[in-house]
């Protein structure tokens, strides 16, 4: 009924929980006292007595212990709800890191970011007070009828036959809960995912006239978040009403009327009657107040749900537990692929398929070849965001596999070809590969990357504001700041993916003049579609379907006459027609 996840409660959450539970049964078992020690103050006053002028220590103590406890359970679950809040959020996103870039085209991102952001504020009720409360209702009843059989057995068993009603009733609820609540989180994460997509996709929806259909779209959206909301709302008044009106006031009624029978009978007393009366109220306010927190329940719940299946993912590449020491720094930056397979999920056939490949040290390679071939996999390879499901990479003769993963990344510095920006400022950014870096080495890698001077000619400088995805930036801007980044990293191994293919002729002569910078004395491998850009590899791969059909310098291929060559032979037909390059 609860569906607890222990990978989303901590050890600090736990102990929270059980604090507040423990305080709220101890909260009911002194109510009790308090409760029969009014009773007892009845019959004594019945029989002429005065029991509370010799007792005010004893009631200030019930009270004062009754605020404490309250405090104690306010306190467990504030503490359970911020720190589960904190941890999942945190565990979400640390396995999105560990599913890499790979999650992006499996989940909407809206979606995703809803469950980490807003899923949690409903999480952390239903672990901070839901499922507190819902251990509180759960055994307060029984705790009373245990006391008030003890007390008189004909009552208690009256008030035993009516407990079976209590998990039937909430089961049921549970049960229509559960569909209205799921739907209801699905449309918001699918509402959220949306909104985030129309704003990122803003300017198409421009250009296209798409705002009106668009805003018409989220209307429905939203129209149909209020329709699930509204479900909820009336499934939780209705257990509310049932609770509060039927179930609390049929338990009270069944003990005044078996207790004034057995006050007749003789077998009760009425200071034990009114106290019977008293504790057969508090049998349910917990179920009350759990009706009130069971709309945050059922979506927390919802929410729970779709965190475990999203930490069930999976991550495409697992460092293994034992792992070998890297190599020496001179040798680090020879890779080679050795009859690499590679199939992505769904897919018919295999993106990489057996190939082999070497970068000796020093070494640039130019891998080109259609769309679709498999340039951007063999990048990804490398990195380790993907792992070969055959064959093997090396580097420096080590196999990928057996390197901590965080050590290959960090011996590899990429310039992809949309580099993304994060929103901050351009120092905020560059020192995203080196945080440590003083300002004279940002002057220094900008000069570099050929941006310097537009960093300079900005009011602020290097505290210039780059906007969300380096908006307020050009392309070419945006790619010179990538290669600033890369020579900050400093790393002996260089992976450039398409990096002037978006670049007007102006703008690549820059970008390639700090490429030269960038790449001196390195390994690098360079993918590309436009073959001016590779004129100047050392060795050029030509892949087709996965695999390295041709492989040699440029003359080499040119002479071979094979796809190479009819690639060129193409680009150069299209020159003469006034076309611009293609691939």
């Amino acid at each position: 009924m609860l569906g607890i996840d222990a990978r989303l409660m901590t050890a600090s959450t736990m102990k929270w929980i059980i604090i507040g539970i423990a305080a709220g049964i101890a909260s009911i078992a002194l109510t009790i006292a308090l409760y029969w020690f009014l009773g007892k103050a009845v019959d004594e006053a019945l029989a002429g007595r005065n029991l509370l002028a010799g007792s005010v220590a004893l009631v200030a103590a019930f009270v004062f212990g009754r605020a404490l406890l309250a405090w104690l359970y306010r306190t467990a679950q504030f503490r359970a709800s911020s720190e589960t809040k904190v941890s999942v959020r945190d565990l979400i996103y640390r396995h999105a890191l560990r599913l890499g870039p790979g999650l992006l085209t499996k989940d909407r991102t809206g979606g995703v970011v809803n469950t980490a952001v807003d899923g949690m504020d409903w999480l952390e009720k239903y672990y901070g007070v839901y499922f507190v409360q819902f251990a509180i209702g759960m055994s307060t009843p029984v705790l009373l009828c245990v006391f008030i059989t003890a007390v008189d057995w004909v009552v208690g068993l009256s008030l035993i036959l009516s407990i079976p009603l209590t998990p039937l009733f909430i089961g049921v609820i549970a049960r229509n809960f559960r569909d209205v609540s799921r739907r209801y989180a699905d449309v918001l994460n699918s509402q959220s995912a949306q909104f985030l997509d129309s704003i990122q996709g803003m300017a198409t929806l421009k250009q296209f006239n798409l705002s009106r259909r668009r805003g018409a779209e989220m209307a429905e959206a939203n129209e149909s978040l209020r329709r699930e909301t509204m479900r909820l709302l009336f499934v939780n008044q209705m257990m509310i009403a049932i609770v509060d009106f039927g179930f609390a006031l049929c338990s009270t009624v069944i003990v005044t009327a078996v207790a004034l029978v057995r006050l007749k009978a003789g077998f009760l007393t009425p200071g034990e009657v009114v106290a019977l009366v008293f504790i057969s109220v508090e049998f349910s306010r917990p179920l009350s107040l759990l009706g009130e927190f069971f709309f945050a329940g059922a979506v927390g719940r919802e929410i729970a749900r779709k965190v475990g299946a999203f930490l069930d993912i999976k991550p495409g590449v697992v460092e293994r537990a034992s792992l070998k020491p890297p190599p020496p720094r001179a040798d680090r930056s020879a890779v080679e692929f050795d009859t690499v397979t590679f199939r992505y999920d769904g897919a018919d056939t295999a993106a990489i398929d057996g190939l082999t490949l070497k970068l000796e040290a020093g070494e640039t390679v130019a891998l080109i070849g259609r769309s679709g071939s498999g340039k951007t996999t063999v990048a990804n390879l490398i990195l380790r965001t993907i792992e070969p499901s055959g064959g093997q990479i090396r580097i420096a003769g080590t196999p990928v596999g057996d390197l901590p993963i965080d050590w290959v990344r960090s011996e590899i510095a990429l310039v992809p070809q949309d580099p993304y920006l994060f929103f901050g400022t351009i120092a905020d950014n560059l020192r995203i590969a080196k945080p440590d870096a003083t300002e004279k080495e940002l002057e220094a890698a900008t000069r570099a990357a050929e941006i310097y001077d537009y960093i300079r000619s900005t009011p602020l400088g290097f505290d210039t504001l780059v906007g969300e995805q380096g908006l307020t930036l050009s392309g070419g801007q945006v790619q010179r700041l990538a290669i600033a980044r890369a020579l900050l990293k400093d790393a002996p191994i260089v992976i450039l993916d398409e990096p002037t293919s978006q670049i007007d002729v102006e703008t690549e002569a820059l970008v390639n003049k700090a490429l030269k910078r960038l790449t001196e004395h390195k390994t690098v491998l360079l993918i590309a579609h436009r073959l001016s850009t590779v004129e100047k590899a050392d060795r050029i791969a030509v892949m087709e379907r996965g695999r390295i059909v041709e492989s040699g310098t440029r003359e080499d291929l040119v002479r071979q006459g094979g796809l190479y060559a009819r690639m060129l032979a193409t680009k150069r037909r299209a020159e003469r027609q006034g076309f611009t390059e293609v691939a």
